[in-house]
């Protein structure tokens, strides 16, 4: 049997096997240290952090700033920027390195101080303190902070024990957490990567600052997570979780501590650590989990005449095979994934059974074969013209499609044929999901057309729907979200909603085949939006999921709480597909017509990605003025975007953001042409900071100067772009003037 030496150091305990050392061989002192990285650790970081705080990542010991050596009993944790994100983490992280195979039990009495915003926004659940180990650290954030430069995402395989908002509501109240994520491969991130949360202490009310004690300990099997505070005691272990999830990017080392991420800020206590020698680790084997087979149907089950299309697509290239009555009408049918299978049928009975058949083309793929049955009837409503279809908001189901006997809008969308239109009148009308079942065709597209731009929804319209026009219609206090493909949508207004305005996403697992594509938003607005965590809420968003083709052509917006056109990119997602921006305007955002902004560093005009996937997306002939924090920004996409013929005009922090990825070429970044900055009225410090591949003919510096074009242009569009506050809708009017300016 071994001996075991204990080799006792300031709050530190090592247990090592005594033939493992000798005289010369003695085990290399435990250095703690701190460092600060990751995405929103930025010195200069400032979305919902009070003013006087922005650049607060520290740890302190007596009030002073620790330096490296033995873990200091007690000290002091703040992060004022940071984030806790699903992929990747911003944090300060007080922390030692150990050896892969090294067991641990780290532990210490904690005192919360501050968790979540205190500029009255609510907390958004990326707040968070406690323990952590990770297989890699980030990069740490340069001080001082080069002009233009921000910090990148930082992504590990990591274990926590830590402290979290109870909710989205500032309730006072906060959960203790196990959290790990495995499945990161690049220190950016990578796509598919999973995380996992177990909220396993819940609602703990903070407001008396009680201390409570919190643990982390690993062993050669396995992780487990402690809390107490009193008599109160609880510990779990994670099922699936083991420790080879550390040595996946780095096999060799570990890194263990003590972290804050965000408005987050603890004071510890009598902190320990135990160590002993362990197994050797593999690492722990991850694949991407394969999205299930989904078959989705894009047609109706009621038809008002002999002659019906049929329609389906899968998120997967297969076989499709159709019946009708058991009688087989067309078998094996290649289609690629998300391309729609659409095959003729003539109903001349009341009613058919329609079966489908889709054998994904997988090794498996009989085993993985979806069915779908449905019973198409006729409809038994005699409708005087069902290709043309009114709809009130007093009509009735008995309705007969007329102007004199209109349609309720549900009924309409049921019984309306590929190619036809329903004409709604003015009113307010309540939500609406318009489902996929509900599709036109490639060959025949439904319209839904609103009357004399009076036709208001005043709940959440859901687009699930393939191949509609819609025009004509305002969305007010609510959300317009487009998940469908192949759609045109025309003047139409969204403004107060309690998110984004305008957004083309895709649900989670439903796989890339499936996401929204080929949208386009023509002559749209969208103002006035605004979140319960004021940080969130943009005027258009193409992001989270978002297929290839969706475009924005002469579309305004303005006074949103956050972004004017968000294309963020979730790491765990992949990469969107491109989109273009033409001919269309943001300013004034980062702010409402009521609220003003409580940060710096939200507001900006056209932000371009997210999280470091590349992406290329395409901004032409487009303004962006007077917004709250940049004009154009990357927004962390080294992609190789393209802008061409844009103008930035008086935004509060850069015009132009584009900055030098650490992950990424700059051979691979972005084409730049005929673009041009100019201030006037809203000083910067900063100049344009621009990292691309190609430049042509681009005025990016600050100028003190201008053709005399150029400031008679600039002028009137400054006067335009003074709202008038008594009007209905405040700065639309405006809004409308700076587009007509741009257009002659």
């Amino acid at each position: 049997m071994k001996k075991i030496v204990y080799l006792i150091l300031p709050a530190t305990i090592l247990v090592f096997p005594f033939s493992t050392w000798s005289k010369t061989s003695a085990p290399a002192p435990i250095i703690w240290q701190s460092i600060t990285f990751g995405q929103s650790t930025d010195l200069n970081f400032g979305s919902t952090i009070l003013p006087e705080k922005v650049g607060t990542n520290e740890t302190l010991v007596n009030a002073t700033l620790v330096t490296p050596g033995p873990l200091a009993p007690s000290f002091t944790l703040e992060s004022r920027g940071g984030k806790l994100a699903n992929s990747h983490e911003g944090v300060t992280f007080y922390y030692t390195e150990l050896p892969i195979n090294t067991n641990f039990i780290l532990s210490a009495n904690i005192t919360l101080e501050q968790l979540g915003p205190e500029t009255g926004a609510n907390p958004n659940r990326q707040e968070g303190a406690g323990i952590m180990v990770r297989d890699i650290l980030g990069k740490a954030r340069e001080v001082p902070q080069p002009i233009g430069y921000e910090e990148f995402p930082a992504a590990s395989n990591m274990v926590m024990n830590f402290i979290r908002s109870h909710s989205r509501d500032a309730d006072g109240k906060i959960n203790i957490n196990a959290t790990y994520r495995q499945g990161i491969q690049d220190p950016w991130g990578t796509a598919g990567n999973r995380i996992y949360r177990q909220d396993y202490v819940e609602g703990i009310d903070f407001s008396s600052k009680s201390p409570f004690h919190l643990t982390l300990e690993k062993t050669d099997q396995q992780f487990i997570f402690g809390y107490q505070q009193g008599e109160i005691k609880q510990q779990i272990t994670l099922e699936k979780l083991t420790p080879g999830i550390l040595a996946q990017q780095n096999p060799e080392k570990q890194y263990l501590g003590f972290f804050a991420s965000r408005n987050a800020k603890i004071s510890v206590q009598d902190a320990t650590l135990q160590i002993t020698q362990g197994t050797d680790l593999s690492p722990t084997s991850f694949s991407t989990p394969s999205i299930p087979v989904l078959l989705t149907q894009a047609s109706a089950s009621i038809t008002t005449g002999d002659s019906y299309t049929f329609q389906a697509r899968a998120n997967y290239d297969g076989y499709f095979s159709l019946w009708q009555d058991n009688q087989i009408a067309v078998q094996n049918v290649t289609v690629k994934a998300g391309d729609f299978f659409s095959h003729a049928l003539s109903i001349t009975t009341p009613s058919a059974e329609v079966k489908v058949r889709f054998v994904p083309d997988l090794p498996q793929g009989e085993k993985e074969a979806q069915e779908n049955t449905i019973t198409v009837r006729k409809s038994s409503v005699l409708l005087e013209d069902p290709m043309n279809l009114h709809v009130a908001v007093d009509g009735t189901s008995q309705g007969n499609g007329t102007l004199e006997k209109p349609l309720d809008l549900t009924s309409a969308i049921q019984w309306l044929p590929p190619g036809g239109t329903l004409f709604l009148q003015a009113g307010d009308y309540p939500a609406l999901t318009l489902p996929s079942q509900s599709s036109g065709t490639a060959q025949a597209y439904k319209t839904l057309k609103g009357k004399n731009a009076k036709v208001r929804f005043i709940g959440e319209v859901l687009h699930q729907a393939s191949f509609w026009h819609v025009e004509n219609i305002e969305v007010a206090g609510a959300s317009l979200i487009v998940q469908g493909s192949h759609n045109e949508f025309r003047n139409i207004t969204t403004h107060s909603a309690p998110d984004t305005g305008f957004q083309i996403t895709s649900p989670e697992g439903v796989g890339r085949a499936l996401w929204a594509s080929h949208n386009i938003v023509k002559d749209s607005i969208s103002f006035n939006n605004m979140d319960k965590s004021q940080i969130n809420a943009d005027g258009f968003a193409a992001k989270m999921r978002v297929g290839d083709g969706n475009t924005f052509i002469r579309c305004i917006s303005h006074h949103n709480i956050d972004d004017g056109w968000d294309l963020f990119n979730k790491v765990e997602d992949g990469p969107n597909g491109v989109v273009t921006i033409l001919d269309s305007i943001a300013f004034m955002n980062g702010q409402t017509l009521q609220v003003q902004s409580k940060s710096a560093s939200i507001g900006n005009g056209f932000k371009l990605g997210g999280e470091g996937i590349p992406v290329a997306h395409i901004v032409k002939n487009s303004l962006a003025f007077h917004n709250n924090m940049d004009g154009f920004t990357d927004n962390f996409n080294p992609g190789a975007l393209l802008l061409e013929n844009n103008l930035a005009i008086d935004n509060r922090r850069f015009n132009y953001l584009f900055r030098k990825s650490p992950y990424e070429k700059a051979s691979l970044q972005g084409t730049f042409i005929n673009n041009q900055s100019f201030r006037f009225y809203q000083p910067s410090p900063y100049p344009d900071v621009v990292n691309g591949n190609q430049m042509i003919n681009n005025d990016f510096l600050l100028s003190t100067t201008a053709k005399n074009a150029k400031v008679r242009y600039l002028n009137e569009l400054q006067k335009l772009s003074k709202v008038d506050y008594s009007q209905t809708i405040p700065g639309l009017k405006e809004a409308k003037a700076v587009q007509a300016l741009l257009t002659d």
